[in-house]
Parts: structure tokens; sequence; C-alpha cells
């Protein structure tokens, strides 16, 4: 069932949020479909958007969109799902795998350039029930792939635009590519090698929501080894389970040297250190604070993680930064993103945080507010400078809008348009 043609022949087409292809409920549809069918049996309820985008892809693959004018639309090789990190891509490409499996009997392949997120995949395709077999995963340096893979599935894809993506293609030559990604902004060109590319709910929709967790931002001077150190020093009860971003390895060192001397347990994770033991201690609590080099900007899954120091960058690694926070947890039901005054884009560019602080060293107390504390402006007194409007103002301004929408106004006589003679 292979096909030796080119992997990707046609410019990206971007599908809407919703709309067309098999997308809606049962009740728009007027039946159960195959994914309706599938559920019952696996311990996955998909959120709506998943439900969408699963459908759409399903659609895509095997030849059946139809698209928002009625119009067939050709069967695609490859799609690309672009969906923010914790809107559970993971789940979405394995229902994707296992429809098209029931279908036609395909062999799924899993590529990730981590080893890790190969045995996440495993462990959920499991847990879940979804019963993807054979699920054959897939190294994307490994030299000597496994023969007769019909779906390859490749996650984290914005690393498709990699040799190791190209060398793999020709050598499995697979009938159809789902590739699965987060944060493609850095990787236009990446686009440009599925035949479509599928997106619904964004960053800021998801945290609306409910399905991804609100946040605070906060700004501090200069997200330096020693700005970051500070901040944190002041209260790291607030801060509590951290991981912060530098671009230098040296970086790194220093900020773990100098939280390490100021009594907080942090650890540098580097391409060349045990990640698997220092994730592990890190998960238990033993360590409180991981510092890398973007090693954890993927792959990375720590619900309870608390706070991301994040360095200045571009809007697409920003988003793969602070994206590690916003997994729901019971025990932390607001996360922390901490930036400096100068990076030319702050989270709250990208999403709506809940509150927002300015750090202003002119401050005189070391604890920040507590979390019950009612008012924003006690922050002042501490160093911290609210950003976020008093609610009790935006309630004072909607009733004045209000009566204001209902107030009756008459214009003065010199004002009102004369009256026209009959017929004119």
């Amino acid at each position: 069932m292979t096909d030796p043609s080119p992997p990707f022949a046609a410019a990206p087409e971007v599908a809407p949020p919703g709309g067309d292809g098999e997308a809606g409920d049962v009740a728009e549809r007027g039946e159960p479909d195959a994914l309706d069918r599938l559920l019952p049996g696996t311990a996955v309820q998909p959120r709506p958007y998943q439900a969408r985008i699963v459908r759409q892809a399903l659609a895509h693959l095997a030849g059946r969109h139809i698209d928002s004018g009625g119009v067939p639309s050709p069967a695609a090789r490859s799609v690309l799902i672009e969906s923010p990190t914790g809107s559970g891509k993971t789940v979405m490409g394995l229902l994707i795998a296992k429809l098209l499996q029931e279908e036609f009997g395909v062999k799924v392949g899993w590529a990730a350039m981590r080893r890790n997120l190969l045995s996440q995949t495993a462990s959920e395709n499991a847990a879940k029930g979804i019963g993807v077999d054979p699920l054959v995963t897939v190294s994307m340096f490994d030299k000597n792939p496994p023969p007769g893979i019909e779906l390859l599935i490749v996650d984290e894809a914005q690393h498709d635009a990699a040799a190791s993506m190209a060398h793999l293609h020709n050598q499995l030559r697979p009938r159809w590519i789902l590739g699965l990604t987060a944060t493609p902004y850095r990787t236009d060109k990446m686009k440009l090698c599925f035949d479509r590319v599928l997106r619904d709910a964004g960053i800021h929709q998801l945290i609306g929501d409910g399905y991804l967790s609100r946040y605070d931002h906060f700004s501090i001077p200069a997200h330096t080894p020693m700005g970051v150190a500070q901040a944190y020093l002041r209260n790291p009860d607030r801060w509590g389970k951290s991981i912060a971003f530098f671009r230098t390895r040296a970086e790194c060192a220093d900020l773990e040297n100098q939280l390490t001397a100021g009594g907080v347990a942090c650890e540098t994770v580097t391409g060349d250190s045990d990640r698997d033991a220092q994730l592990a201690r890190f998960q238990s609590g033993e360590t409180r604070v991981l510092v890398n080099c973007m090693v954890l900007t993927e792959g990375f899954d720590s619900p309870d993680l608390q706070t991301v120091f994040c360095r200045d960058s571009a809007k697409g690694p920003t988003v793969q930064m602070c994206g590690r926070v916003f997994r729901t947890h019971p025990a932390v039901p607001f996360k922390q993103i901490v930036q400096s005054r100068s990076t030319k884009w702050p989270f709250p560019r990208i999403a709506g945080a809940r509150r927002q602080y300015l750090w202003e060293p002119g401050g005189t107390a070391d604890d920040l507010i507590p979390e019950d504390e009612p008012d924003p402006r006690s922050w002042e007194d501490c160093g911290w400078r609210s950003l976020t409007a008093n609610p009790r103002i935006n309630k004072v301004s909607a009733r004045t809008r209000l009566a204001i929408a209902k107030t009756n106004v008459r214009l003065p006589e010199i004002l009102r348009p004369a009256p026209r003679p009959f017929g004119r």
C-alpha cells in the first residue's frame, strides 16, 4: 500500500475552525460516524475542537472532505495539525491513526526527536484504550527505520524541515504523513511540505474555555541569572516548581550556582545530562528549579509546574517556552510567567493574563501578596505594581456605559434636519 510518488505536492490549505468536512455533532450529521462508534470502547472523551480536528484530518486523508462551497477536495497525502501545547495532540494523532487503521488496515509509525515522546505515546495509547496496533515507534535519527509503515505520524513537526525527516520519508515511502506541532511560527517553510494545515482553537480560546490554565504575568527589570535569582529567592514558595530558560550554558550554570547557594535545589538540563533522572527528581519535588537552553521546549509534561522564567526571544520560541506551564493541575489553579521588561513578546500579547505585575525595585517588603489577598493594589507596598485594572472600576464603567445607552438625547433645534417638502 506504499506510494513511491513525491511526499508533498500541494500548497498548504488552512482549514477554518469547525465548519466544513466531517465536523459537527451527531445531531448535526444525522447519524453516528466512525469516531462516534470508536469512542465507547476507549477512555477518551474528546473536547469539541479535538473531535473537529480528528474528523477533518480523516476526511482530508481519506478523500472525503467537502469544502464550505460543497465542492469535494482532492485527497491529501499529508496533513499538519497545528494546536497549542496541552491541547491533546497525542490523543488526536492516536484517534486518527486508529480510525485509518480500522478502515484501511495501515501499519502506523510514530516518529519523534526524543525518546521520552515515543514512550509517552505508547503509554497513552494503552492508558486511553485507543488500541493502535501495531504502533511502531521510530527515532528521527534511525538510519534503518522499520519497513512497511504506511501512516507516518511526526510528533513535534516543527523539525519536519530538517534533513532527518527527508531521510525518513525516503526510507519509508509512507502512503500518508500526519504532522503534529504546537509552534509553527518559526518554520513557515515547513508548512509548504504539507498538503493541508489544520488549526482550530488557539491558546487564548483554550484558556478561556478552561482547557488550559489561566496565568499571571510578571515583568522583572532584566532576564539575567542575577535578575532571575533575585526574583526567585525573594519568595521561593510564591514561584514554586519552576523552569528557567537561557541562551547559554554559562548563564544556566550561573543561575544554578546562585539558587543552590540560596538553598534552592536546582539542576541544569543539557543535551549531555541524564535528563530522565533529572526529570524524575523534578517530578518528585526533590528538585525545585530546572534551568536549560531550549532543551525543555518539547516533550516535557509537568502539569504541576507553577512558573516559567522565559528569556527574551521571538514569538515562536516564546510560545514554546511559556507553553510548558499551561497544563492544568488542581493544586495549581493559576500559573505564572516571568519575563523581562524589554522582551518584544510579552505573553499577554499572545494570550491575555489574569493579572499583570511590574517589579519596581524601590519597594521595601520582601514577600509578595498572599494568594487570598483581595486587593492587588497592596502589591505596590512590596515592589510589585499591578498593571491590571481594579475590577470595581470595570463594574462602575460598565454601569456608566449602560446608563448612557439608556438616556434619551434630544438634539438642539439648530442641529435638527429641516423638514423636506412632501414628495421631494
